[in-house]
């Protein structure tokens, strides 16, 4: 029997790793969705056309002309893919990508080293999407496996790491993780020579390997801009700061905020299929790998391992290659330990120890390895029949093609009609605008951050009505003529209002669908197009697709749904939304807009059971903060300060969540928690870092919940203090002067007090600012 089990067990463990290569495989190959596709492919078109590269900005109005280091290549590749093969080859690509990355993970055959990719295939293909960085995530992996490959005296190829440097270089900034993945070696190197009986051996490798990595430092110059390219690799990275006055552009960008840390991580570690489910485990592990690494007297790795944890919770942008690191680090460890793998068993280049941590039966280990077997067919199912997409990330699907967020009919209209001026688009939407419409129509703004206080009066816009002066004054000032929304995969909702744009004046619409909306400006000029094309977003009728799939067809619904919702077609939108129900009961988005369309017919019963049934299947913070707001709705303002502090603490951009409840600790007399909460909002602004000067009222909104609840703590002097800084912050604003009047009055300052109340007298005429 024993020797049954010997022979078993090294074809199950082959069988569990070629699943994991199946699971890549399959969650890699989904519909494209991603933001920045689109001007990466516009770069792409661009250098293949003019046999150039551009040293300035070539996509946008706004930002023509400036400055822009980017290496081209990356998006000359995918541009000559999608020629060849559309966008279902830009799909192929990238599930080929993570295919690579995932069998380079478990190349060596060991159990340990496959438990750690099979955590990690999520955070893998989150960065193996079709743009620049799927490359970094590539050469990364090469670049940290091959070294250390090297530093464990296992079969590498030193010679190789200066070859995919050049590539790396040419192709995404993101080449100073080679570098970093450099100074990672060496530091593992470093740590040894701490220890007598290895420095021979560390003295050894360096004088043999130094001479390649010193050709990887000189092939990073090879580029079209030379040294310059570190200064944008590391505005990439984010550690470039913002001149004081701007905005700091990674602050707005939620792949830079930080992994939120919360009870709900215990959930997701015991279910597996839940996205987030590896990552939370590698996490975990992370951890434990740091201890491991000590006690086997390695403090090199365990720093690394530390580093790549912390920027892994510091910046979701990163995670790819924490899981990466975590993966190539402790794969080996945790196999040469025993602790996932079976007494006795080894692989080619193995390195033996003298004794495993944790003696496993070979019976034991071949039902581990079916568990985990089953485990990862559990994963290729809910990727191929879509439910990982339907439950976590609405934008993708299962499958080679286009993602139906992509407004490519709203854009093919704008073409065929040959609609003047320029066109306004959302942040979010400019990548693809830059595709689909340039280079005949340049996108307002786009990923690239080139003008990120351009966001800024974006953001103005959006709270602005659409025939208010100032969205006049930018029309004006960039020739604006058509607003293109993108309604579908909550892009656009919340932002600007399609139904205050269908009422407007200024505006007219002109296109709809159910992912998209397009609007032209109500000029004399456009009178010829407006007459000809305008329709009413009150009884325009939406098609669902002839012979569509099931998938396409629930998307249908879906984005029909929230449409009609936001146009207050609330009778089709339920009807819509039902039907998407109905083909994907497992669907927590439907609950939420279900839930929304009964909060604002003030059916709080049905609403809250929605928003339940939501968090039920997928708990998050989108769901969590409008059940609060529900509750504050009815009055419930406990529970509401309860489910808003949960949805705060689970949310990657929890700033308007711990305004909110900063102001519901108020209203429930609990200063002392309303405190705590405006110090995290002003922690997560948007504007942090320089760009506070950008936003007055934002601040003067948070010094004046400070006052407020130092006010209700008695401690008047920081009550004072905190409301002079919201005066000093927004001088226009005559209520405030009026409130710190009150404050100076409480405490018998008189003189103070009166020359408050005239500021605020003379703010209160018909002609003052508001």
């Amino acid at each position: 029997m024993e020797f049954s089990a010997k022979k078993l067990y090294p074809v199950v463990r082959s069988i569990f790793i070629l699943l994991v290569l199946l699971s890549a495989l399959c969650a890699g190959l989904r519909t494209v969705a991603d933001y920045d596709m689109g001007w990466h492919l516009a770069t792409g078109r661009y250098v293949v056309q003019h046999h150039q590269i551009p040293q300035t900005d070539v996509l946008s109005f706004t930002s023509a002309g400036k400055p822009w280091a980017y290496p081209p290549f990356a998006g000359v590749l995918l541009y000559l893919t999608y020629c060849a093969f559309g966008y279902a080859g830009l799909s192929w690509f990238c599930a080929l990508a993570c295919l690579g990355v995932v069998f380079y993970l478990v190349r060596r055959g060991d159990i340990g080293s496959a438990v750690l990719a099979m955590l990690a295939v999520q955070s893998i293909v989150a960065r193996t999407t079709p743009r620049a960085d799927l490359f970094s995530t590539v050469f990364f992996a090469l670049f940290l496996g091959e070294l250390w490959a090297y530093h464990r005296g296992e079969g590498s190829r030193p010679w190789l790491l200066p070859i995919v440097m050049l590539f790396w270089v040419n192709l995404h900034p993101g080449f100073i993780a080679g570098i970093g993945a450099i100074g990672a070696y060496l530091l593992v190197e470093a740590a040894d020579l701490l220890f007598a009986q290895r420095r021979r051996a560390v003295l050894l490798r360096l004088k043999k390997i130094w001479p390649w990595l010193a050709a990887c430092g000189v092939a990073t110059l090879v580029n079209p801009w030379g040294p310059r390219i570190y200064v944008a690799a590391l505005g990439l990275a984010g550690f470039a700061a913002p001149a004081q006055g701007a905005t700091n552009g990674s602050s707005l960008i939620d792949e830079f905020q930080g992994v939120p840390i919360s009870p709900h991580l215990l959930y997701q570690l015991i279910d597996v299929r839940h996205m987030d489910n590896g990552l939370t485990w590698l996490l975990l592990l992370a951890i434990i790998l740091v201890g491991l690494f000590l006690w086997k007297r390695q403090p090199g790795a365990a720093v690394i391992a530390l580093v790549a944890l912390y920027s892994a919770l510091a910046h979701a942008r990163y995670i790819g290659l924490f899981a990466i690191t975590i993966a190539t680090l402790g794969g080996p460890l945790l196999s040469e330990l025993g602790i996932i793998s079976s007494s006795g068993s080894s692989t080619a280049g193995t390195r033996k120890t003298a004794r495993p941590l944790v003696r496993v039966p070979e019976g034991m280990a071949i039902l581990v390895t079916l568990v985990l077997c089953g485990v990862a067919l559990l994963h290729i199912a809910d990727y191929v029949s879509s439910r990982t997409y339907v439950v976590f990330n609405a934008d993708s699907r299962f499958g080679a093609g286009e993602s139906s967020w992509f407004p490519d009919r709203a854009a093919a209209f704008i073409r065929r009609e040959q609609l003047p001026g320029n066109v306004f688009e959302d942040y979010v939407l400019g990548g693809y605008a830059a595709w689909s419409l340039g280079p005949q129509y340049p996108d307002f703004i786009d990923g690239r951050g080139l003008s990120p206080d351009l966001g800024v009066e974006q953001d103005k816009l959006y709270h602005e009505g659409p025939d208010s002066q100032l969205w006049q004054s930018e029309a004006d000032r960039w020739n604006l003529n058509v607003l293109l929304i993108a309604t579908s995969g909550f892009r656009g909702l919340g932002k600007m209002d399609p139904l205050a744009f269908c009422q407007s004046a200024t505006w007219r619409p002109v296109y709809m669908d159910d992912v998209s909306l397009v609007f032209l400006r109500n000029t004399p000029q456009n009178r010829p197009w407006i007459d000809r094309l305008q329709i009413d977003c009150r009884t325009q009728q939406l098609t669902p697709p002839h012979g569509a799939s099931r998938p396409a067809l629930y998307d249908f619904y879906l984005n029909s749904g929230a449409l009609f919702f936001e146009l207050e077609r609330y009778q089709e939108s339920e009807a819509s939304l039902r039907r998407a129900s109905a083909l994907y009961p497992e669907d927590p988005n439907v609950h939420s807009l279900l839930a929304s369309l009964f909060f604002v017919k003030q059916s709080y019963r049905e609403a809250e059971q929605e928003y339940r049934a939501s968090l039920a299947l997928n708990e998050n913070s989108g769901a969590l903060y409008p059940l609060g707001l529900l509750y504050v709705a009815e009055g419930r303002n406990v529970e509401a300060a309860e489910v808003i502090g949960r949805a705060a603490k689970e949310s990657m951009v929890p700033f308007d969540m711990y305004m909110t409840l900063g102001k519901l600790q108020i209203t429930l007399n609990h200063p002392e928690q309303a405190l705590a909460a405006f110090a995290e909002a002003e922690k997560h602004s948007p504007y942090r870092n320089g760009g506070e000067s950008l936003a007055p009222e934002l601040y003067a909104e948070i010094a004046e919940g400070n006052s407020e609840a130092n006010r209700l703590l008695g401690h008047w002097p920081e009550a004072i203090a905190f409301q002079r800084e919201a005066t000093e912050k927004t001088p226009m604003v005559a209520s405030r002067w009026n409130r710190l009047a009150s404050f100076y009055e409480a405490t018998g300052q008189m003189q103070l007090a009166a020359e408050a109340r005239r500021r605020a007298a003379g703010l209160q005429g018909p002609s003052a600012p508001r």
